[in-house]
């Protein structure tokens, strides 16, 4: 039950909180428990996987209303909490049906899963067929603070940055230095290897949440002309951020 509760507060962490996601699917083996979802527009993709299978869930369920089972995790975030997972038999086969949160006072919280028919119906789930990184580098808790800082001043006038490589340095453009408008530069990351040429953009606001949510793990982020990734390692999980580039 410890793993159980683990493994599902990691996940919720890594989903729910980031308040950009709606849904997830959950595939579950005795030899893994693999998570996938993407935001609406498909900005960001998720693919992770927990590093010790969450036994009881087995098979293909969904999560819905992210934001209800975030509520749920944050009011149970204390000592003396359980997490069970009840199931249900169909069709000879064994579903997880409920999440049931439980503390050492007696209350507890059901939260309703999503069958494998209706989470397919509401989330189209597509593999990552990989790609070349050309940059590849552990981002500096003093940068994305700094980064953040910056996003503040830009995003109202523009909700997306560029990249570019300029003497073994990666370099983040915000704003826009077309048609005079106001523009600025960071310096991101030292010591890089490998180039970038400015052209896709990437959302300021997602690309922020996840570095800051990766903070607290070990963080890896990766880019090629045309795709950005953020792996965090949670100890519970790797979590993989696929983030396509997009013309302004």
């Amino acid at each position: 039950e410890k793993i159980m509760k683990d493994a599902i507060f990691d996940i919720v962490r890594h989903t729910a909180s980031l308040g950009f996601f709606d849904l997830a699917k959950i595939t579950g083996t005795t030899e893994s428990t693999e998570v996938w979802t993407c935001d609406e527009k498909r900005n960001v993709v998720l693919e992770a996987q927990l590093k010790t299978p969450a036994a009881p869930l087995i098979g293909e369920v969904g999560l819905g209303n992210l934001g209800f089972l975030n509520g749920l995790t944050g009011l149970y975030n204390k000592d003396g909490v359980e997490v069970e997972v009840s199931t249900v038999e169909k069709n000879g086969e064994t579903i997880p049906e409920y999440f049931i949160f439980k503390d050492a006072d007696g209350n507890n919280d059901k939260y309703r899963l999503m069958n494998k028919e209706i989470i397919d119906t509401q989330l189209q789930q597509s593999k990552f067929k990989g790609v070349k990184w050309d940059i590849s580098f552990e981002p500096k808790k003093s940068k994305v603070s700094e980064m953040s800082q910056k996003a503040g001043i830009y995003s109202a006038l523009e909700p997306t940055f560029t990249v570019k490589t300029e003497n073994n340095e990666l370099v983040f453009i915000f704003g826009s230095d077309t048609g005079g408008s106001h523009f600025g530069r960071m310096n991101f990351a030292t010591n890089v290897t490998g180039t970038m040429k400015e052209g896709y953009a990437w959302p300021i606001d997602k690309f922020l949440s996840i570095l800051k949510l990766g903070m607290s793990g070990e963080c890896t982020v990766q880019f090629c002309q045309v795709a950005c990734m953020i792996t965090i390692d949670s100890g519970t999980g790797v979590y993989n951020y696929i983030l396509p580039g997009h013309t302004r």
